[in-house]
């Protein structure tokens, strides 16, 4: 399921790369390219786990980089232009397969907006970990949950927005906060580790649905008080293996 996201008087259209459908929030693909540009030199190799149509993998090969993709459903893979492994990421079999055929092979592995559809987020990132080459990173991107429109969902529901019984039909199970996210990183001895926001969500826009609308009045007067990171729909954390 894609769900649209919401900018200043209106609604995003759905968004492309070469005709490649993007599941990601608007500006994320090309903050996720800036980074990949960052920290590794053309030629590097890089593994997608959670592909997708593969826009992303795409994008990062015309950057020049070796690209493996992967994702559970190779009927939804359209990117001819990178080679295609199919892996269940919660079938803990064909996790450890995948594990041993390619240990220790990559320069940076990437994980977008798989995470939060993970059954066990400390068993994910360890897979990324084990399959990036000592001197390699991971980059993991996956929804803001303390956003300041999460904050007041939160508020008011009991339930971090985009993790309610609506979001359940696409997958979101296992919400996860920046700083869970970078304990977790620093638990399995990472470094180098930076987790900043990722994706749009302005701090205010007009909206048709009055409940919203009261949201950005509210956030008017709680936004500069709030601490952590309150901006973007997502967050991205990146780490590198020594």
């Amino acid at each position: 399921m894609i769900k649209t996201r919401m900018v200043l008087f209106g609604r995003k259209k759905l968004m492309y790369y070469k005709g490649l459908l993007i599941r990601a929030d608007y500006g994320l693909h090309e903050q996720i390219a800036s980074i990949v540009n960052e920290k590794l030199p053309n030629g590097g190799r890089i593994l997608d786990l959670g592909c997708g149509q593969g826009a992303l993998s795409l994008r990062l090969h015309d950057m020049g980089y070796q690209v493996h993709a992967v994702d559970i459903d190779p009927s939804d893979f359209k990117c001819t232009e990178v080679p295609f492994e199919q892996l269940d990421f919660n079938n803990k079999g064909a996790v450890t397969s995948f594990i041993e055929r390619h240990r220790d092979s990559f320069d940076l592995v990437i994980g977008i907006e798989v995470i939060e559809h993970i059954e066990n987020g400390w068993e994910y990132v360890r897979m990324l970990r084990t399959l990036a080459k000592t001197g390699g990173f991971i980059l993991i991107s996956t929804p803001n949950v303390t956003n300041w429109l999460s904050r007041f969902v939160f508020l008011f529901t009991g339930k971090f927005h985009q993790f309610r019984e609506e979001d359940l039909s696409y997958g979101h199970i296992s919400p996860i906060t920046a700083y869970h996210l970078g304990l977790i990183l620093r638990s399995e001895k990472l470094d180098e580790i930076d987790i900043r926001p990722g994706g749009l969500l302005p701090p205010f826009w007009i909206d048709r649905s009055g409940y919203l609308l009261f949201l950005n009045f509210l956030n008017l007067f709680f936004y500069p008080l709030m601490k952590g990171i309150k901006k973007g729909w997502c967050i991205i954390a990146t780490a590198r293996k020594t």
